[in-house]
């Protein structure tokens, strides 16, 4: 991965960051948010960690790489003096985040699923607390 791509892949995975605070700010503001409106957003949530597994498993590939290609040293701040094991537990962490992504993309699917076909008949009088029937 040249520097170009590096810093295209950094810039988006700020955006994704930026925008999950943005649902979760939005979210807490929502009142009266329709059953349809939240499968939506699980949707939306549940193609971007669909996309984590395959992110994780690049950047694991981009350290096995820079392992091979580059001399690499740990800095003063590190107490671990081995820039391999470093590497290597780090690639250990990106594979179990992938396999918890994975988990995460098919809970958040069926959420989508289960939630995609509610349609709301609008919002319950406080004495009442079953639907009205509109039609």
């Amino acid at each position: 991965m040249n520097g170009d791509n590096k810093l295209v892949a950094t810039q988006h995975a700020e955006a994704v960051c930026d925008h999950i605070h943005g649902l979760n700010r939005a979210t807490l503001r929502a009142s009266g948010q329709t059953p349809s409106q939240t499968a939506d957003q699980v949707a939306q949530l549940a193609a971007a960690a669909a996309a984590l597994p395959q992110a994780f498993a690049q950047l694991s590939a981009l350290l096995e790489e820079a392992m091979a290609s580059q001399v690499l040293s740990m800095d003063a701040e590190s107490l671990d003096a081995d820039p391999a094991m470093a590497v290597g537990v780090a690639r250990l962490h990106l594979d179990e985040a992938r396999s918890y992504a994975v988990e995460l993309y098919k809970r958040l699917d069926a959420a989508h699923q289960a939630t995609a076909h509610i349609v709301s008949a609008g919002v319950c009088d406080s004495d009442d607390p079953t639907p009205r029937d509109h039609g």
